[in-house]
């Protein structure tokens, strides 16, 4: 889905909205700029497509010209007057979805004053708005370009005019946008899957390599919140070697298991009858996969901090249990919950009670998280309420099968 989404009125704006949009699609790549009437399929509930579009988008440009307020219908009644009228519409959803709206001033427009709008609209007239004159198109465009990739983090497609066609945003423009899109998935995690399904081949492989950097991230914090896997000191070559050992077969786990859980789910909703476009669950799953997986090891971090101010060795213990458990062939989870200390018979016992409560309560958030950001599936792939309770459904049974046998054959 499109980052950008364009609103604008034919009898207004269209020929500035037109060559807004070949800057846009210049600077971006087309298939993130979306407008309602060409890029809604033929067939398509032409509100359900937008309602959708508007919802998954980073930012609405209302592009606004000198009839953008009085344009009227058939009968002579202004069209913003009209609930159902869809510029009103795309606003108003933008606006209560807590999507971006952004005025943009063409041909010499104004900005309407709210007593002008409709009620729902009042909202529209306090939004910062950016005037494209056609004396300085050009620089005038440029300045809204960097406004939507420095302020909304949206990458672009090709070097600004400006920069040497050899620059790189370097390692920490990098890891912001990395950080952006954590946010952007742990507040709205359909939207930002919804706009990583770009249809180009590399959206699989970014998924992954997504999925990848959050397993790796998650495995840190992990290894941070229950101490070093040895006694040595932190910055000792063994356990330097010991870390980086554990980083690299927690990835390994990490990544063969959400590679299996993904398989059994692309395969459940096959089932479900999603048809080709099964082939998509594995972009979805890898975010929300990598969203369980943070969240995860965020309440851990807390929890496992709490633990080592009872017992700094908790890691060792664990890890110790976890080898007799399975040389000696005995329940993996009694042998593991066996090393953890009892936080009554530490002087630290308040703080670690405390920090153990906040860790329950980032996991029951990260439930919710999940379940919020299941829909990303259904809206992916384009299926009912009832396909996708039947796809869950399979995958829940086949994944507890695949565990089942796993402890009979241990």
């Amino acid at each position: 889905m499109a980052e950008i989404f364009l609103s604008y009125r034919r009898q207004d704006s269209q020929g500035a909205t037109e060559r807004l949009v070949d800057a846009l699609a210049a600077r971006f790549g087309a298939e993130r700029v979306f407008r309602d009437r060409e890029d809604i399929v033929a067939g398509e509930d032409f509100v359900a497509a937008i309602r959708r579009s508007v919802e998954v988008a980073t930012v609405l440009l209302a592009v606004v010209g000198p009839r953008w307020l009085t344009v009227t219908d058939a009968s002579g009644e202004r069209r913003l007057d009209d609930p159902m009228d869809f510029v009103r519409l795309e606003i108003e959803l933008a606006l209560s979805a807590g999507v971006a709206v952004i005025p943009v001033l063409v041909e010499g427009a104004a900005m309407p004053p709210a007593a002008t709008l409709p009620a729902s609209l009042r909202a529209f007239a306090r939004c910062q708005a950016v005037e494209l004159s056609d004396a300085q198109w050009e620089p005038d465009a440029e300045r809204l370009m960097a406004t939507l990739q420095s302020r909304f983090a949206i990458e672009s497609d090709g070097p600004r005019p400006a920069d040497p066609p050899t620059r790189s945003p370097g390692a920490l423009g990098w890891a912001s946008r990395r950080v952006v899109d954590l946010l952007d998935l742990a507040l709205h995690p359909t939207r930002l899957i919804d706009r990583r399904e770009t249809g180009r081949a590399s959206d699989h492989a970014r998924a992954l390599a997504f999925a990848a950097g959050t397993i790796l991230v998650g495995n840190a914090m992990l290894a941070a919140g229950l101490g070093t896997p040895t006694g040595g000191e932190p910055s000792s070559p063994t356990t330097l070697t010991a870390v980086a050992s554990w980083l690299l077969a927690g990835e390994l786990v990490g990544l063969a298991v959400a590679g299996l859980l993904g398989t059994l789910l692309a395969l459940a909703w096959r089932m479900a009858g999603a048809g080709r476009r099964h082939r998509l669950v594995g972009i979805v799953w890898a975010y929300v996969y990598s969203g369980a997986w943070f969240g995860f090891c965020c309440g851990t971090l807390v929890i496992g901090s709490a633990l080592q101010l009872i017992d700094p060795a908790i890691l060792e213990r664990v890890v110790l249990g976890i080898r007799e458990a399975m040389s000696s062939g005995t329940a993996l989870d009694v042998t593991v919950l066996a090393r953890f200390p009892d936080p009554g018979n530490s002087p630290f016992a308040g703080t670690a009670r405390m920090l153990m409560l906040l860790g329950m309560a980032l996991w029951l958030a990260t439930v919710g998280w999940c379940i919020a950001a299941w829909g990303a599936f259904r809206q992916t792939l384009g299926t009912s309420r009832t396909q996708a309770a039947v796809a869950t459904t399979l995958w829940l049974a086949m994944v507890g099968a695949v565990f089942w046998s796993t402890r009979l054959l241990g």
